[in-house]
Formats: structure tokens, sequence, C-alpha cells
């Protein structure tokens, strides 16, 4: 009986390390995630480079082909031709289907290329920190809080952005973002990633947003935050 409650006890503490190995991994896999996030944020350096001819071009070949080779180490990882288990961070049902990474990529190089910087930067830093700390502060805490948090950090990126505009424009634009930044976030597809739509989301509805008055014959677009070097 003795040794029948030993080797029952080695099992449980056999499970108890297994659990506690998986959990550590989680916890690494989470925090390189978020700080792969966090190191996005760096893209902004392309509304640093001076505005002239050679130099726009030559920054539009090099966004576009980070994003390309993303696109091709993609398509190899997914045909079998790279491991997936060379790819650190990889969520389980991502192994079959487009990595978070390369939606983050595709919503980045469309806002820096085809909108208005002034909406592009705050959804790029909405995905680059305020994913992450609704993540964090949802595994810790649950989603209303984490969503709570969410919806004002991703105010702040708006209002920092937008701070030069009229205070009855950057209100109602910083709300309208926010919120659309956090349904991005927490509305989940399975064939559109929530890095892409935390970016994608607001970006439209604002620009659409500021075109509706354009047509109105009014700009609210503020001055623009980065300027070339």
């Amino acid at each position: 009986m003795k040794k029948l409650k030993t080797a029952k006890q080695k099992i449980i503490n056999q499970q108890l390390e297994i659990k506690n190995k998986i959990g550590s991994i989680e916890i690494e896999v989470g925090w390189f995630r978020r700080v792969f996030h966090t190191f996005a944020a760096s893209f902004l350096i392309y509304y640093l480079l001076p505005d002239e001819s050679l130099i726009n071009m030559l920054k539009i070949y090099f966004v576009v082909g980070i994003v390309f080779f993303i696109f091709i180490l993609e398509y190899l990882r997914i045909k079998g031709s790279l491991n997936s288990s060379n790819f650190f961070g990889l969520r389980i049902y991502e192994e079959k289907r487009p990595a978070s990474y390369v939606y983050f990529g595709v919503a980045t190089l469309v806002l820096l290329l085809f909108f208005p910087q002034q909406i592009a930067i705050p959804c790029i830093l909405c995905a680059c920190f305020s994913d992450p700390i609704i993540g964090e502060i949802r595994h810790h805490y649950g989603k209303k809080e984490a969503y709570i948090i969410g919806f004002f950090v991703c105010i702040f990126f708006f209002l920092i952005t937008w701070y030069t505009a009229e205070i009855w424009i950057i209100l109602p634009v910083s709300l309208i973002g926010a919120s659309a930044a956090v349904i991005g976030e927490a509305k989940k597809f399975w064939l559109i990633d929530d890095d892409f739509m935390i970016q994608m989301l607001p970006a439209i509805i604002i620009l659409l947003l500021w075109l509706g008055f354009l047509f109105g014959g009014i700009n609210i677009l503020p001055a623009e935050l980065i300027l070339p070097i």
C-alpha cells in the first residue's frame, strides 16, 4: 500500500512538473509575441526619412520588400518546406494558416503607403502597444478589464497624434478610433487576424470620416506629427 501511494505521488509530481514547464513555455511565448509587437513601432522611422524622390522610392521598395520576404517565408512554412518549429511563438491554429505577423505586416504596409500619417500612426501604435497590453491584462485579470484599459490606451495614441486639431474634432476621432481598435482586437476571425483588424478597422472608419468632411469642404486632418529629417 505504501509503495502504491509512493508511485501515485511520483505520477502527481511528474504531472505538476510537466504542467509547470508548459506554463513556463507559454509565458515565454507570450512575452516574445508582445515584445515583437512593440518592436514594430520602429517602422514609423519611415516618416523620418528625407522627402526626396529617390529616397521615397527606396523606402517604398524597402517596406514592400520586407513584407514580400515574410510572405515567402510563410509560403514555405505552410507548404512544409520550412519546419514550423523553427518559428518561435506560433500558435497552434497558425500552423496551417498565415501567422499573425503576416497580417500585422500587411496592415502596416497598407497604412504607411496609402493612408495619411495622421491616421496611420495611431493605428500602428495601437497594434504595437495596446494589443500586448490587452493580452497581458486579459491573461491576469479578465476580458472586461483588459478592453477597458486597452480602450484608454488607444485613446491616448489618437490624442497625441491629433492634439493640434480643434477639440470638436479630436474628441470624436479619438473615441471612434479607440472603439474601432478595441473592437478589431476583440472580434476574432479565423481568416482575418486581430493584428490586421486592430489597425485597419479604425483606419478605414477615420479615413471615411475625413473624406466625408473633405467632401463638405472641411479638412479635419491636423498637422503631420512626424516630419522628414
